[in-house]
């Protein structure tokens, strides 16, 4: 049985939210000049940026979505859950950011503009890779106070990591990638919350995984604008876009490569493809505007597919669920925590292994402490490889313990809990209404449990 506050609680806590946000965004926030009458004539704000943009929109809601749907229990969830999330990140993030400009600090009020919108879908990215370890395992209201807390965390540990450190990490993937599969399995830690993929053998099925591979060939096309999209100057950018495509090139043939050589029978694994294909883009991410080299691209993407099977094959099931007990549902451990800390590891690399003199007037755009620059930097390459380390180091740090913080919280029993999964399907949040809203559904109390999830009326 559950009470009427029980059942609300969802609509409750994010009515409180949006309410909020709304504020907020009045008493704050006003557009770019650019967006408004009197301001620039230019196209290139909207024929450059929100290309770009759009493929990060598309990403976030389509591919993320459809990429965790491989699991015939908690596939609507997948990609409902996975838009509700992301439209309340887009509204949190571009709040919290604009309140660390320097505009805020000296006006009171921060501008919002397409680019804005872009860092924002990035931070749903953040959040998104969080729920692959723990789908199956939250319920609607527990993934919207982790987001709150998640986005929060995670932005401040960026603004840290870029604005006080200094740190290259154009195409985000210490701060997204590496982030959100810490902070994912750090909750998952804590959690011990049982889900489909301890209880079930086989928790995809055929349909099942070909919607998981849309999700997958829609963040294979859009990787490139997701590298590039904030890089500047143009040159990086334009690096960035062609890095990304060799390197998850070359990443793919080597995850199908490894693939059938870890099976007895040379035969591909469809978990592999769907997730290790994409490695090549994440770990290409710290290093996207950095790689000069076409050949370059192609190493960095061969090993992280290498890496990414290996994770799967090995690192998951000995390691994460045996010796830890963390049951990581979509595998983002091999997808973007390998990868990522990759990523991470490139950046020390290549900043050592390139002379500065090779990036000649981009130099001070993409380090700009390195000595010569207009902010009076004094760094070298090997003063820089350690702010690259430290960097690697605050996002693990942040992401592991406040992880381990809001897996504790979430175990609060004030919250909502997933029920046993060998009897809770994700359609239990999902049904034809058929009652008015302010109705207290005390006909409910009645029905037993078996008579619920055929009715598809649960608290949700």
């Amino acid at each position: 049985m559950t009470s009427a506050l029980q059942r609300r609680q969802f609509a409750l806590v994010a009515t409180v939210f949006q309410l909020l946000f709304g504020i907020l965004y009045a008493v704050f926030c006003h557009y770019n000049t650019n967006a408004m009458p009197f301001g620039s004539s230019s196209r290139v704000y909207v024929n450059t940026d929100y290309p770009l943009f759009q493929d990060i929109h598309v990403m976030v809601f389509v591919g993320f979505g459809f990429l965790m749907a491989f699991l015939k229990r908690y596939g609507f969830s997948a990609v409902t859950v996975n838009l509700m999330l992301s439209a309340f990140i887009i509204q949190w993030a571009s709040l919290l950011r604009g309140f660390l400009t320097q505009e805020f600090i000296e006006t009171g009020k921060f501008t919002i503009s397409i680019n804005q919108l872009m860092r924002a879908d990035m931070s749903c990215v953040v959040v998104l890779i969080s729920m692959g370890v723990l789908l199956g395992k939250l319920t609607p209201v527990q993934f919207m106070i982790l987001a709150f807390i998640e986005t929060s965390l995670s932005i401040l540990a960026e603004h840290i990591i870029f604005n006080i450190l200094h740190v290259n990490d154009g195409g985000r993937s210490l701060v997204i990638h590496t982030f959100g599969a810490y902070f994912g399995l750090a909750v998952a830690l804590v959690g011990h919350k049982r889900n489909v993929m301890e209880t079930d053998s086989d928790g995809s099925i055929d349909h099942s995984d070909l919607f998981s591979m849309i999700g997958t060939l829609f963040l294979w096309i859009f990787f490139p604008s997701f590298n590039a999209a904030v890089q500047q100057p143009e040159d990086a950018r334009h690096r960035a876009i062609m890095n990304t495509y060799i390197a998850m090139s070359s990443c793919t043939m080597v995850t199908f490569i490894v693939s059938s050589l870890a099976d007895n029978l040379g035969r591909f694994n469809m978990l592999h493809i769907q997730s290790s294909t994409l490695a090549g883009g994440i770990a290409m991410g710290s290093v996207a505007n950095v790689v000069l080299y076409p050949y370059h691209a192609v190493v960095v993407g061969a090993i992280a597919g290498l890496i990414s099977v290996v994770g799967h094959v090995y690192i998951t099931p000995k390691l994460l669920e045996t010796k830890l007990g963390v049951f990581d549902t979509c595998g983002v451990h091999n997808l973007h925590g390998l990868p990522g800390l990759l990523s991470g590891v490139f950046s020390i690399y290549f900043v050592l292994h390139y002379e500065p003199a090779e990036y000649g007037r981009s130099l001070h755009t993409i380090y700009p402490y390195f000595a010569g620059g207009e902010l009076g930097g004094d760094r070298d390459s090997y003063s820089q490889a350690l702010y690259q380390l430290a960097g690697i180091g605050i996002a693990l740090l942040t992401a592991i313990f406040g992880g381990l913080i809001t897996g504790a919280l979430l175990r609060m029993n004030i919250w909502n809990q997933m029920d046993d999964p060998l009897i809770s399907y994700d359609t239990n949040f999902y049904g034809k209404s058929e009652f008015n809203f302010l109705n207290r559904f005390a006909e409910e109390d009645e029905i037993d449990m078996s008579d619920k999830r055929n009715s598809r009326l649960v608290v949700y």
